[in-house]
């Protein structure tokens, strides 16, 4: 009986034995498991913060830059927005001009073109020449060379020094233009005139007092 309860007792020594060692290993797993958790959380704020860092720079960075580029892309802006408003003047005053007005344009500066092309081929004889024509119709672009100084018959024979004739072929031109247009193709050169031409010409020339007219003052600033 006395064997008996010394193997009870021995086996609640061995049990307690057991338990306490349980919780001693519970007990280290749970505070290694704190510990590695703070460690984690250490890691993280310093990883958010880092990012924070980096993200308030870039956004510090892209806001100058913003606003570095604002004015510029408002003159920008107003430039363009200049440009298209006198350019839709330009043509809005086109459009209203007669048809006789316009071929006079066109004759204007197919004259001083022809001038010096002449000047240069004085000394050669017969040369042939290829126009193409668009915005106006073939009886307006034959009369219309008739009248350029130094050609006969338009055939521009006597403005190069020679009493033959060159040859002269017309076709229309294969992309359509609003206004009067032409180009007039040599073996050596190529000669072209435009209404459009012209007058963006005169609107180089004249841009600060067109665009002081149409938009204000303050478009002179652009």
């Amino acid at each position: 009986m006395e064997e008996l309860r010394s193997t009870e007792v021995l086996d609640k020594e061995i049990l307690e034995d057991a338990r306490k060692k349980a919780y001693k290993i519970l007990k280290t797993a749970d505070d290694a498991l704190a510990a590695q958790n703070q460690s984690w959380e250490k890691k993280l704020q310093r990883s958010l913060k880092s990012i924070q860092r980096v993200y308030d720079t870039r956004l510090k960075k892209t806001t100058e830059e913003i606003f570095a580029r604002l004015p510029l892309d408002k003159r920008r802006l107003r430039s363009e927005t200049a440009e298209s408003l006198l350019v839709n003047a330009m043509n809005d005053f086109l459009r209203g001009l007669s048809r006789e007005k316009l071929l006079d344009i066109l004759g204007g500066e197919l004259s001083g073109r022809i001038k010096v092309f002449a000047d240069e081929k004085a000394s050669q004889g017969e040369c042939a020449f290829i126009v193409r024509y668009s915005g106006m119709s073939f009886t307006e672009t034959e009369e219309l060379l008739k009248k350029i100084p130094g050609s006969e018959n338009g055939l521009f024979d006597s403005a190069y020094g020679t009493d033959e004739p060159g040859d002269l072929e017309f076709m229309e031109e294969t992309t359509v233009h609003e206004f009067p247009f032409i180009v007039i193709n040599t073996q050596d050169m190529k000669i072209t005139a435009s209404v459009e031409g012209a007058v963006l010409a005169l609107m180089k020339d004249k841009r600060a007092e067109l665009a002081s007219a149409l938009l204000g003052e303050g478009a002179l600033n652009d």
